[in-house]
């Protein structure tokens, strides 16, 4: 069980140590690879389903949504983890990922409409410097205000943007979220935004390490099916290709192939090879996130015990 003292009212370094137990966490990362796979499926089946761009738009819809749903999902039982709770169970953190989902899209339309009302409030000023006179005048001063109000927003802005998962695994609703994550950028910006690239660090050079290993475990597995399934193999790469030109429409791509009928066998094989790829494309992405999501996690709550200890 973990405990959290921030030390003289900022935050502890030592949440990155911690963060690397998502390592060694498989009910989080069961989490995201069930969803992320639920949707690699519906995109692999509406990908192959014949309405071109139609079936591939709506695979690439529910993809999205299964990410969003494994974010939500698996940041609710990293959030637990944090606070030192037991962990929830796989059906009961999807099914919280799923209700939380029109959460954070509603969160992120009402931060996205933020930032651009300060994008309008912004142009009205500079449309102001056109005025005949005072115009020239009004620029000088304008420019390099707005340039340094564009730097705090950014910084801002990318603080409150990755807190808003940590908000709804909280419990939050879409208001107190951000009143929350706003607050907490607001008093908290230099500390959170350093913690949050050394995570960013932390996470990505896990990320070399996992695709090292897990794209060379691809490799050696398709060397040993080359020489047993070599004319299986390269039909399944031809109907790559013409997949790409039905969903494209660019029918060169199938000058670069061989012309060749398309049997459920080769679709079969087909799948095998993308399903492998696609297992180890979300591995990378997932297990470094999940040590990024539960680094968040640790920094949303020692920071609300900072700025709102009530709220906790």
């Amino acid at each position: 069980m973990f405990s959290h003292s921030p030390s003289q009212g900022d935050l502890s370094f030592s949440l990155l140590l911690r963060a690397l137990r998502g390592i060694t966490l498989w009910q989080p990362i069961l989490v995201y690879v069930l969803a992320v796979f639920i949707g690699m499926a519906g995109l692999e089946f509406f990908v192959q389903w014949p309405g071109g761009m139609l079936g591939a738009s709506i695979g690439m819809l529910i993809l999205f949504v299964s990410f969003g749903v494994g974010y939500l999902g698996a940041g609710g039982v990293l959030l637990h983890e944090a606070r030192g709770d037991s962990l929830p169970g796989i059906l009961r953190s999807l099914r919280f990922g799923l209700k939380s989902l029109p959460r954070l899209i509603g969160l992120l339309i009402i931060e996205s409409l933020l930032l651009f009302g300060i994008f309008v409030v912004e142009l009205l000023g500079f449309l102001a410097c056109k005025i005949p006179g005072i115009g020239a005048i009004l620029f000088v001063p304008l420019f390099p205000v707005a340039m340094l109000i564009n730097a705090v927003v950014f910084v801002l802005a990318i603080i409150v943007f990755n807190l808003s998962g940590p908000a709804l695994w909280h419990g939050e609703s879409v208001s107190n979220s951000l009143r929350h994550t706003i607050g907490i950028a607001r008093n908290k910006p230099g500390s959170i935004l350093l913690m949050m690239l050394l995570l960013g660090a932390l996470s990505a050079g896990l990320a070399i390490i996992i695709a090292i290993i897990l794209y060379t475990g691809y490799s050696m597995a398709l060397s040993a099916a080359a020489p047993a399934l070599a004319s299986e193999l390269s039909r399944s790469a031809n109907m790559f290709w013409q997949m790409v030109d039905a969903i494209t429409g660019y029918p060169f791509m199938l000058d670069h192939a061989a012309h060749s009928s398309i049997t459920a066998n080769t679709a079969l094989y087909n799948v095998g090879l993308s399903m492998g790829m696609g297992v180890a494309t979300a591995l990378v992405f997932i297990i470094p996130n999940v040590v990024f999501l539960l680094g968040m996690a640790h920094i949303y709550i020692e920071a609300l015990e900072l700025v709102a200890p009530e709220d906790v």
